[in-house]
């Protein structure tokens, strides 16, 4: 998506990992794009849930990235 993200999708969908951490329903998300949209709004439903997120791209499929927003770290892995 070459276009910033609908913002009436993202905020619904923001509001609802919100109301899904209240729940203590985790949400973990894998990620394989480079979109910079697309990881800017993975990031911030990841921290409204304060779920996990693995982020990577289809020709890096070795590599990723892991964010755990609960603890607040970031590891890098490679394949």
């Amino acid at each position: 998506n070459t276009f910033q993200l609908d913002p009436r999708i993202i905020n619904p969908t923001i509001n609802e990992a919100v109301r899904c951490r209240r729940r203590e329903i985790d949400i973990t998300t894998f990620m394989i794009a480079s979109d910079p949209y697309l990881r800017e709004f993975i990031e911030e439903l990841t921290a409204a849930n304060q779920g996990k997120a693995y982020y990577s791209s289809l020709d890096r499929l070795g590599e990723f990235v892991f964010a755990d927003f609960a603890k607040n770290r970031r590891k890098r892995f490679q394949g």
